[in-house]
């Protein structure tokens, strides 16, 4: 176990990383909720800003629909999920969180233009199902452990994620449900990393710092403990990687002549990128 100030700083910076990966999705509920407000306070209705299938003014829904919500009941039903999932795909692949986030926000609003039906689809439930789905086939293509144990606990918060692809009732969209699925397989198809992909191992030098002595025990040729003692000798980190020499002699003994051989060696890392 490793202690001191060094796990300690990096503990706080994870936590710190951790809670500012639901930062932007605490930023995009508060503007939708200030549109939602400002919706009702002035009685206006947006749902023209919504997809509208098939036609050219309606591809201004793709980014502009997930702002637009119905009422209050649909507005919560998408508060907490935003926030959750957006956060987990942010914290765990913070590489590609945005791209992936960015993806599905515009493929979900595409998808939904090119298979709806003729009405405005408002609400940001396809981005929800795109990041769910992101999730979750992200764990299952890749068979990573960590990926996998994320999608089970979405499938466990979201029991009844796969009940909203088929159609129930007239009002609700399936067809942004669909559409943020598929879009969140394509994201998992692009941005997922296979972990039993070969690479290529880089070879690289290790520097040790001279004048570093070590102890070791040899009974190989004598029937007794022979201490040894070994003196690295390094070359000058700027030139080019060489193999070093250390001197290996016996520690000072009543009765024994002390030998010098010098030795060849080289420490060297596999690192794989």
């Amino acid at each position: 176990m490793k202690t001191g100030p060094g796990i300690l700083e990096s503990t706080q910076q994870e936590s710190s990383r951790f809670a500012y990966s639901f930062l932007p999705g605490l930023l995009f509920i508060v503007l939708i909720w200030l549109i939602h407000l400002l919706s009702y306070l002035t009685d206006a209705d947006l749902a023209f800003l919504g997809v509208y299938p098939r036609h050219f003014l309606g591809l201004v829904g793709v980014f502009f629909s997930p702002l637009i919500h119905a009422d209050l009941k649909h507005l919560l039903s998408n508060t907490f999920p935003l926030v959750l999932l957006s956060g987990f795909i942010l914290f765990i692949h913070r590489r590609e969180g945005a791209r992936v986030i960015g993806l599905v926000y515009i493929l979900s609003g595409l998808f939904t233009w090119f298979i709806g039906r003729q009405a405005y689809h408002i609400g940001a439930s396809g981005v929800v199902y795109g990041m769910a789905g992101y999730l979750l086939f992200r764990g299952v293509i890749t068979r990573d452990r960590g990926a996998l144990a994320v999608a089970f606990a979405v499938l466990f918060l979201y029991s009844g994620l796969f009940y909203g692809l088929f159609p129930k009732e007239e009002r609700i969209s399936w067809e942004g449900h669909l559409a943020g699925m598929v879009a969140g397989l394509i994201a998992a198809l692009i941005y997922g990393k296979k972990p039993f992909s070969k690479s290529t191992p880089t070879v690289t030098t290790i520097a040790i710092q001279p004048d570093v002595t070590q102890r070791h025990v040899s009974n190989t040729f004598v029937p007794y403990y022979m201490h040894y003692t070994i003196n690295y000798s390094m070359h000058h980190p700027g030139k080019a990687a060489k193999p070093f020499t250390y001197s290996l002699k016996p520690d000072n003994q009543s009765g024994q002549k002390q030998t010098l051989l010098q030795h060849p060696a080289s420490v060297k890392e596999q690192k794989t990128p």
